[in-house]
């Protein structure tokens, strides 16, 4: 496939035995990415000086800061704000961390998912060998995140379990994905299927209508979008510009094809449009995961949001300077899931060059959080 996630963690283990703690999770990052080896040295050093076993260690709260401080001494910089007495004393990193927890901040995910449908993913039968490329990819991902059955498990039960009661997220965005040649004709994750989540949790979630690309037919594009309004009552849309029909792509700054889409989202009130950009996974042709389309758009529809999911990484210096070079632009945005997940545990350097990047060129306040999961298990970092 044109993308592997677990390239960026060397050693990781794609198995699990169950559901982790966030801390145990996040341990296993560290383990599993390139500086894992020397990561695991400091470890046992920590492990001795608070007079615990290795295994027992890595279960306990100081695991993941001893973590994080050996991160800081290998590279000589200060990149997680961690202390030795919560690399070494259990005790002490509980009570820190008791009075680090957020408390009352409101927290919005912008990127969340379920991923499973009722009819499952069949190959030869609802699912293409192309279709079943993506299916594994999630299917790894989430066995190594600490989901025994991997996308079985990323159901809306689990949403609820993982992303509104296992986390401090106090709002969840999700949206479903499309692909339907892939997948017998149907979307890969239904919109009525991931209505449930809505249905569930109506003042904790926002929905985003998916799956619409105008190479399956402009006016039955428009005609979708209507009914995803009118029936399940979206908030926005999140889209990806590469495809898979015949076409294998499309561009937000199409005129012919893109530009209606756009007019037709501001009668019905859409005034946030996301589109995956970066991380060109399975299926996919890379090209069309480029930011590029984003300028024109941007100042051909300034009454509109666009939001390039996961920053356009790894070409988030190009979608940095559609902002950075035209400082007046007010409704570009950028949202970091799964590009924070695959970066900070395994390349802090590059982790903090995207976020410096996009914080310097975006600003603040167009820089939103999310996660991806529970494509990426509990989301609670």
């Amino acid at each position: 496939m044109e993308f592997n996630v677990f390239e960026h963690f060397k050693g990781f283990e794609r198995t699990s035995e169950g559901p982790r703690t966030p801390e145990e999770q996040g341990t296993r990052f560290f383990l599993g990415g390139h500086l894992g080896p020397r990561i695991s040295e400091h470890l046992d050093v920590s492990a001795t000086k608070a007079g615990l076993s290795r295994r027992n260690f890595l279960a306990s709260a100081s695991a993941l800061p001893a973590a994080m401080l050996a991160v800081n001494n290998i590279t000589g910089m200060r990149f997680f704000d961690v202390t030795p007495a919560e690399a070494y004393e259990p005790a002490a990193a509980k009570e820190i961390k008791i009075s680090r927890k957020p408390g009352n901040d409101f927290i919005v995910d912008a990127h969340t998912h379920i991923c499973t449908r009722k009819d499952g993913y069949i190959p030869g039968v609802n699912t293409t060998e192309r279709g079943m490329w993506f299916v594994q990819l999630l299917d790894d991902l989430g066995k190594a995140m600490g989901l025994p059955n991997g996308t079985k498990d990323m159901t809306v039960e689990n949403f609820g379990k993982l992303i509104l009661e296992g986390s401090d997220t106090s709002v969840a965005v999700f949206n479903p994905f499309g692909f339907r040649e892939d997948y017998g004709g149907k979307d890969m994750i239904p919109i009525e299927e991931q209505a449930e989540v809505k249905r569930r949790w109506p003042t904790r979630t926002v929905m985003l209508g998916g799956g619409l690309t105008p190479n399956q037919g402009l006016s039955e594009t428009l005609e979708r979008m209507t009914m995803f309004v009118e029936k399940y009552q979206i908030s926005g849309l999140k889209l990806y510009t590469f495809d898979s029909t015949k076409k294998r792509g499309w561009w937000f700054d199409d005129q012919k094809l893109a530009y209606p889409m756009w007019e037709k989202a501001r009668k019905l009130g859409l005034k946030n449009i996301g589109c995956h950009k970066g991380i060109p996974f399975g299926q996919f042709m890379a090209r069309y995961a480029h930011p590029e389309d984003l300028d024109a758009v941007c100042d051909d529809f300034t009454d509109l949001n666009f939001i390039a999911y996961h920053s356009a990484w790894p070409y988030q210096h190009e979608l940095a300077a559609l902002k950075g070079f035209k400082p007046q632009r007010k409704n570009l945005y950028a949202e970091v899931g799964s590009t924070f997940a695959a970066t900070v545990t395994n390349r802090p350097l590059e982790c903090a060059h995207v976020l410096g990047t996009l914080l310097r060129d975006l600003g603040p306040d167009y820089v939103m959080w999310g996660t991806d999961s529970a494509l990426w298990g509990n989301p609670q970092w």
